[in-house]
C-alpha cells in the first residue's frame, strides 16, 4: 500500500469541523485502528462467509449518480442476522464484511478521496420487533465505523418507505451519527416523494428497476456487484492454494490491483 498522506486530509479536517487538532486526532485514530485491524489489506484477504453474508444481508453498490457518486443500498429488515450466525458469520464477521464493502466502494470502484456517495437505506417492511437485540449492536458498531474511519463521505443519504412508527427508531439511531451526516439524511415515505429524489441525483437508467428507474441490472446483479464477488473468489481461491490467475506477472487484475492510499 502507498504510505499515508503527509498532511491531514481535507476529509478529516472537515470532520473536526476546521479545528486542525481535533482533525488529527481523528485521523491518528483512523491510521491505528487500521493497522490494528489490517484494513490496507482487506481487499487481499479471502472471506469463506462472503456468500452467506450477502444472501442474508441486502447490501449492493448499483451505478452512479450525476456528478460520478456511487449508489449504495441497503435494506435492512430483509437481514436475517440468526441465519448468518448458524452459518458461522458471527457480528465480528459481519463487522469485518461491512469494512470490506467499504473499502471495496472507496479503494477499488472509486478512487478519489473526496468523492461523496449516495446511500438508500429501505425500510420496507420493517416490524418494531426487527430492531433489538444483536441487530442494534450491528447498526451501532456499523454507523461508528463509518461515522469515525471514513468521515465526509456521505453526499446524501435516502431513508426510504418508514414505518409510520420509525421516529421511535430514529430517536435511538440518530446519536450514532455523526453530525455532518445527519443534515444530509432525508427520510421519505411516499413512493412518488422517494422517486422524484432519487432522480435528482441518479440518472434513471442507473436507478435499479425495483426503485421505478431503467438500470438494466436487478439489485446484486450490477457491474459493481460481480466485480466485487469476483475479487472475493479470487481471493478465496489464493487461499486454497489455487494460482491459476498468473499472478502480478500475468494478466490477473485482482493481483495487479493496489490500494488508492492507506489514508
Amino acid at each position: 500500500s502507498p504510505p499515508p498522506p503527509v498532511f491531514l486530509p481535507l476529509r478529516f479536517l472537515r470532520a473536526g469541523k476546521g479545528d486542525v487538532g481535533e482533525g488529527k486526532r481523528r485521523y491518528k485514530a483512523t491510521l491505528d485502528w487500521r493497522k490494528a485491524n489490517q484494513i490496507d489489506n482487506i481487499l487481499r484477504e479471502p472471506s469463506p462467509h462472503f456468500a452467506t453474508i450477502k444472501k442474508y444481508y441486502p447490501h449492493f453498490c448499483h451505478g452512479r449518480g450525476y456528478h460520478g457518486e456511487p449508489c449504495y443500498y441497503e435494506q435492512p429488515p430483509k437481514t436475517k442476522l440468526k441465519m448468518m450466525q448458524n452459518e458461522g458469520a458471527s457480528i465480528d464477521k459481519i463487522l469485518r464484511h461491512y469494512a470490506m464493502a467499504t473499502e471495496f466502494q472507496w479503494q477499488y470502484l472509486v478512487r478519489d478521496d473526496l468523492r461523496r456517495s449516495i446511500y438508500i437505506i429501505d425500510l420496507q417492511g420493517m416490524r418494531f420487533s426487527d430492531f433489538v437485540g444483536d441487530v442494534v449492536d450491528f447498526v451501532k458498531r456499523a454507523s461508528g465505523l463509518s461515522s469515525q474511519h471514513y468521515p465526509e463521505r456521505a453526499g446524501a443519504v435516502y431513508v426510504i418507505n418508514v414505518p409510520a412508527w420509525f421516529k421511535m427508531i430514529w430517536n435511538v439511531v440518530k446519536p450514532w451519527v455523526d453530525e455532518a451526516t445527519l443534515k444530509k439524511i432525508s427520510i421519505l415515505r411516499d413512493k412518488a416523494e422517494i422517486r422524484r429524489a432519487m432522480e435528482e441525483r441518479i440518472p434513471l437508467h442507473n436507478i435499479p428497476q425495483e426503485y421505478g428507474g431503467k438500470s438494466p441490472y436487478p439489485l446484486g446483479k450490477s457491474p459493481e456487484e460481480v466485480e466485487f464477488a469476483a475479487l472475493v473468489e479470487h481471493n478465496n481461491r489464493l487461499a486454497r492454494g489455487d494460482t491459476s490467475c498468473g499472478g502480478a506477472g500475468g494478466d490477473c487484475r485482482f493481483c495487479k490491483w493496489t490500494p488508492a492510499r492507506s489514508y
